[in-house]
């Protein structure tokens, strides 16, 4: 008696299903017409659990197939779930702006009014200003 390989035993049990149970096993939706009509007509909705328990049996004791299934089953459960928002852009000109006008002698607050005449009113203040230059000084700089 020959032994199987866990490989041989997963395709063994697929080859004994029906073509449309082993596209849904398989994530694969393309469905025939026909596939379509067989699965409709099926005991699926009652028994399925079944089959895919022991797939997932079965798929274990193939770990590189096991991992791909996962992924999958994943990618299949996120898709139409919104992405997460990006935040807010980064404020790398003003920054620029406001390190030259520092440098230039000028106070945050002076800062921030040159800033707001040049980008609007409310851009920024000399609070937003201190801030957003604080927060872009280089790790390691001494500050005494």
């Amino acid at each position: 008696m020959a032994f199987k390989s866990p490989e041989e035993e997963l395709e063994q049990f697929l080859a004994a299903q029906p073509s449309w149970l082993r596209k849904i096993l398989r994530f694969d939706v393309s469905l025939t017409p026909n596939e379509q009509a067989a699965w409709i007509a099926s005991n699926w909705w009652h028994e399925g659990s079944k089959v895919e328990d022991e797939y997932q049996r079965l798929l274990r004791r193939v770990p590189a197939k096991w991992r791909d299934y996962c992924e999958r089953k994943k990618s299949d459960a996120l898709k139409g779930l919104p992405t997460v928002p990006t935040g807010r852009p980064r404020k790398d000109e003003i920054a620029h702006e406001a390190e030259q006008l520092r440098l230039s002698g000028l106070s945050y607050a002076k800062t921030a009014k040159a800033l707001n005449l040049k980008h609007g009113k409310g851009t920024t203040s000399r609070e937003a200003i201190r801030k957003l230059l604080g927060s872009r000084k280089h790790p390691g700089t001494d500050k005494t």
